[in-house]
């Protein structure tokens, strides 16, 4: 493997020094033989990774979550899930894990339930949140360690929309209730992902596609269902709750 040539072809430059950081690990697992891991990783990140020809294992609390580590060696309790009663958005969630001074990269998934929500947490950031966590939007919370998430929601909200075509700029217009010109800088800013990786607004999409738009959601293109007299698609959509 060619570390710098395959940092080289990363455009986007936070990309590049996550994935930087990675290699690093990976060499110092090999060099020394000591077990280490990553932050909370999303999938755009661990798609790339998997084109790197290296050894490595992967940690996600449940298949609901988004977010996974990287670990190198055994897996050694690198990641901690608490359960917090009480019904708040996931705005107040993260709002109130930002100004304790968690960021995107430390945050794991927050599955937000009827009654309460899960959060996964890097097991070495335990004390911050023990100490630090209790109250969200004046509310007081305590969270309390447990050994799974249990989820009470469908996983998925289904749906039609009505496109012009398969294109994927129509497709998020229509999913992100945005007008044309504006999508298309939404997916040319990167905003966009097309099954976690980057994309134009020209391509395409088929079935079983995953696109993510940032700050609406994660969706799965379904079946075409029929066409409309003036020939638009009926397209059934899966959304990720």
């Amino acid at each position: 493997m060619d570390k710098f040539q395959f940092l080289k072809n990363i455009k986007n430059k936070d990309d590049r020094v996550i994935i930087s950081n990675v290699l690093d690990k990976y060499e110092k697992y090999n060099n020394t033989g000591i077990f280490t891991y990553t932050n909370f990783l999303d999938e755009k990140i661990i798609s790339m990774i998997k084109n790197l020809k290296i050894d490595y294992n992967i940690y996600k609390a449940h298949d609901y979550c988004e977010k996974s580590i990287i670990y190198f060696g055994n897996y050694d309790n690198y990641v901690t899930i608490y359960k917090i009663d009480g019904k708040f958005s996931h705005n107040e969630i993260l709002g109130t894990l930002f100004s304790l001074g968690l960021d995107h990269y430390t945050i794991g998934d927050i599955i937000v339930c009827d009654d309460c929500f899960f959060l996964t947490n890097l097991t070495r950031l335990n004390s911050l949140i023990e100490n630090n966590l209790y109250e969200i939007n004046s509310v007081r919370v305590f969270p309390k360690k447990v050994d799974s998430i249990i989820v009470t929601k469908e996983k998925f909200t289904n749906f039609n929309i009505i496109v012009p075509s398969y294109r994927i700029d129509c497709i998020v217009s229509k999913l992100a209730n945005m007008g044309r010109n504006e999508t298309i800088k939404y997916i040319n800013n990167g905003l966009v992902l097309l099954n976690y990786n980057d994309t134009s607004h020209k391509k395409m999409v088929k079935e079983n596609d995953v696109i993510s738009i940032r700050k609406v959601g994660k969706f799965i293109i379904g079946k075409e269902e029929k066409r409309t007299k003036k020939d638009n698609i009926v397209l059934s959509i899966k959304k990720y709750n």
